[in-house]
């Protein structure tokens, strides 16, 4: 009896079940939850992907801190000496370089963040999913993306963890460290270094769990989930991107 077919039947698994068996039964989990149809079933788990990042900000925010005080240091040395002055007396950087305002901003911005891109990823897969002939329905592509970005959960608790135990922050994520020059001023303004920073083994194992959840939800087979997912990877991938490329050079100017 598939896992489908058990809720069907009355027999539901309960949650932390479901969020386990998205480990080593995608399918059958992603299955048995857009089986529920239930509010909670992409609230629980986008909640989750949420403090899991709040706690891995928690975690880095004393050495974003610092980070942000030694580049406003910088900034401040390289201007005219009155210029520096006037900056230091308004007290703004010493606001924007605390603790609270850079945890707080954090905050706002990664739960913006999240939702605006589970809704994009969800719209992406949705019109994909027409184009290419699928009867799918938006609410449970939607639940679908969410529960594919449990992986950024995993993601964000090995972060925190890692900054706690060797008490530094990874400032170089994912494969960016091979285009990485040190300068974070310099870094901030290559697209590849960008482009790079997003590509570890969690995302990849979130793209796996988009081409198991449109077999799932639009009952796609293999090679069209497979090209579909490809297609949504290439569009994030030049969305992450596109700031830099557009606001880059200005940083530097």
């Amino acid at each position: 009896m598939t896992t489908v077919e058990a809720v069907s039947n009355g027999e539901t698994r309960p949650l932390w079940q479901l969020l386990l068996g998205i480990v080593d039964r995608p399918a059958a989990t992603l299955g048995a939850v857009l089986a529920r149809r239930k509010w909670w079933m992409w609230a629980v788990p986008l909640l989750i992907v949420f403090v899991c990042l709040a706690l891995m900000m928690a975690a880095r925010a004393p050495h974003d801190v610092e980070l942000a005080r030694q580049q406003t240091q910088r900034q401040l040395e390289s201007m005219p000496a009155e210029q520096a002055k006037a900056a230091q007396a308004s007290g703004a950087m010493g606001t924007f370089t605390s603790l609270p305002f850079i945890l707080g901003a954090g905050l706002v911005v990664g739960l913006f963040a999240l939702v605006l891109g589970v809704v994009a990823q969800a719209a992406v897969l949705y019109f994909g999913a027409l184009v290419t002939g699928g009867e799918v329905n938006f609410g449970q592509v939607f639940t679908m993306s969410v529960w594919t970005r449990l992986p950024s959960a995993v993601n964000a608790l090995v972060q925190a963890g890692f900054t706690l135990v060797a008490g530094r922050a990874i400032q170089y994520p994912g494969l960016s460290a091979l285009v990485a020059t040190g300068d974070l001023m310099k870094d901030g303004r290559n697209p590849m270094l960008t482009l790079l920073s997003g590509i570890d083994l969690f995302w990849l194992w979130h793209l796996l769990l988009v081409a198991v959840g449109l077999s799932v939800v639009a009952r796609f087979g293999r090679v069209k989930a497979t090209a579909l997912t490809l297609v949504y990877a290439a569009l994030a991938l030049a969305l992450a991107v596109l700031p830099t490329l557009l606001f880059g050079g200005m940083s530097g100017s």
